[in-house]
């Protein structure tokens, strides 16, 4: 446990459990970057160098239904609104617009440092870079503002994978086990999700399969939550 998740332990920030609905099983070779749920579909972005791509996923089984490999970029997050999916990368500046019917590449946005996390907003998007700057950006993928994340003047660095569920953030910090939710408006913490279960259960092999991706299915109000080739896909309620 990091220093900073202990100081927030100990100044009394609430901590949940998610429960877990069902145990899927996860593709062991993704080194899974971010996860989206739209039309009853789950869809994956994965990252390195030699096995980034974008997939869509069975919720039902977890099993792969379409994969197209991203030559030539690191995969990072994605996000999507209406036909529209997004794929951020690493370190080459520019963000992939798919029509997720056929994953074709229909735009390409460009932007400024790394990308690591995305997520859908209501008017946008917003972004993380793996410092603890939340970009807000427009449908065009112009930056409109950034928020700091902290909690008592605290700074929330290493921002990963997120996820905008009833007007909070649900962010993944790159090798924590807890998803912090932040008021997007303030960058204010405002209580923990432990996701010690979920890694007992994955049992994930190295240091660098971490806890990371998080969708969410608004009909039925669960998540889908996994880590960096876990073998397995989690599907949990957290309470709000």
């Amino acid at each position: 446990m990091s220093t900073f998740t202990q100081k927030l332990l100990n100044a009394g920030l609430n901590v949940v459990k998610p429960e877990i609905l069902d145990v899927l099983p996860h593709d062991t070779t993704a080194f899974t970057q971010g996860l989206a749920f739209t039309q009853d579909m789950l869809y994956e972005s994965t990252g390195t160098n030699d096995a980034s791509s974008i997939r869509r996923l069975d919720p039902s089984t977890g099993k792969i239904d379409v994969l197209k490999a991203l030559i030539g970029h690191w995969g990072e997050g994605i996000a999507i609104h209406g036909n529209h999916m997004v794929q951020l990368t690493w370190q080459s500046c520019t963000a992939f617009v798919y029509d997720i019917t056929n994953f074709s590449i229909v735009n390409k946005w460009s932007y400024t440092g790394e990308g690591w996390g995305l997520a859908a907003t209501n008017d946008g998007y917003v972004m993380t870079n793996g410092s603890k700057a939340l970009q807000f950006r427009n449908r065009n993928f112009e930056l409109v503002k950034t928020v700091t994340a902290r909690r008592k003047g605290l700074p929330l660095r290493w921002l990963n994978d997120l996820e905008y569920v009833h007007g909070r953030l649900l962010i993944h910090r790159h090798g924590d086990r807890y998803l912090y939710e932040i008021d997007p408006d303030s960058g204010s913490i405002l209580r923990l999700i432990d996701g010690t279960a979920l890694i007992q259960q994955a049992k994930p092999a190295g240091d660098d399969n971490v806890f990371n991706g998080i969708a969410y299915d608004k009909l039925t109000d669960t998540f889908f939550l996994t880590g960096k080739r876990w073998p397995l896909l989690f599907k949990v309620r957290i309470p709000f």
